[in-house]
């Protein structure tokens, strides 16, 4: 009975879970259909948003230009209502301050602001986390292909080949969607190649797909070019991850002269300035140190945290 009931208890425990996500995602959905459909069919009707479409196809966002335009429209008057709503009810209300229009004013301000750069952060932000993936597994995958095309595998048979694969999901997906425009919309393999390479976010991914698409199309040699490419990527890349390293060795001097030569040199004018009973910028000695300790330290090591990674991020 006990083991009969855990069991049934599991089962319970995971069908909530698989309820809770779906729940999610049909917000998600709903929420996108409402501003599609307040706002979302007017600026798709409309012109000028072929570059807001191309990123939204570089970034893999499955979503119209006038969608994306209307989510973050209706988005930013929420925030809007919201942080006006809730400031008035601090300042105004609670607080009773006689300035609260310049309260109320600034953080309105701060929402749409914060609302909009986070859009336009994380459409960016997934730009580039596709394009470091894609230039990641390009190398692998145009070894894979190597190998298959010196079977004396066709070109459209490779291609579908890729896009069958469990590993490699960016390069995958990008195989997936050559195979959707050729199976589905009709179009011949060089145009399918043509067109994905204009979507993808990565410069390589776009060179070697309409490299390819010229070689089926004057005949060449697949085996032979993939080897040259794969080759050409990985050279490339130890020249990336080289110039990594020399730039880490840049963030180790810069951490070393500005961070801990610049706390020691701080200090010390700290201590003179005890000794001289005397303050800088109008802060005593005890006040210098504390915001030596509290602020400029961490601010420092964060912001060289923050350089490498970027750096590490692009290198890798």
């Amino acid at each position: 009975m006990s083991v009969s009931s855990g069991t049934v208890a599991s089962q319970s425990v995971a069908g909530r879970k698989k309820a809770t996500a779906p729940a999610e995602s049909d917000f998600l959905r709903r929420y996108r259909t409402f501003c599609y459909h307040l706002l979302g069919e007017r600026f798709d009707r409309s012109s000028g948003l072929e570059d807001i479409a191309e990123r939204l196809k570089q970034a893999g966002i499955n979503a119209t230009p006038g969608m994306h335009r209307s989510v973050l429209l209706v988005t930013t008057l929420i925030a809007a209502a919201a942080s006006a709503l809730f400031s008035l009810t601090i300042f105004l209300a609670v607080l009773r301050s006689p300035i609260w229009y310049e309260f109320v004013g600034g953080i309105v301000l701060l929402a749409v602001g914060s609302v909009l750069v986070a859009f336009q952060f994380l459409l960016g932000s997934r730009i580039s986390n596709r394009k470091e993936e894609l230039d990641r597994e390009l190398p692998f995958s145009l070894s894979e292909m190597s190998v298959m095309a010196s079977t004396g595998m066709s070109p459209i048979a490779l291609i579908h080949r890729m896009a069958r694969r469990n590993h490699d999901p960016a390069m995958t997906g990008e195989f997936k969607k050559v195979v959707y425009k050729t199976d589905i919309q009709g179009k011949d393999l060089i145009s399918a190649l043509a067109e994905t390479a204009k979507e993808s976010p990565s410069t390589t991914v776009r060179e070697a797909f309409w490299d390819i698409a010229n070689m089926i199309h004057q005949g060449g040699n697949l085996d032979e070019y993939f080897r040259a490419k794969s080759d050409d990527v990985l050279k490339l890349k130890r020249l990336i991850q080289k110039e990594f390293i020399e730039r880490l060795t840049t963030f180790l001097d810069m951490y070393v002269s500005l961070v801990l030569i610049g706390v020691l040199m701080i200090a010390v004018g700290a201590f003179l300035i005890n000794a001289f009973q005397s303050t800088a910028a109008g802060l005593n000695a005890n006040e210098l140190l504390l915001l030596l300790t509290f602020g400029l330290v961490p601010v420092a090591v964060a912001v060289t945290s923050i350089l490498i990674s970027i750096a590490y991020a692009r290198a890798e």
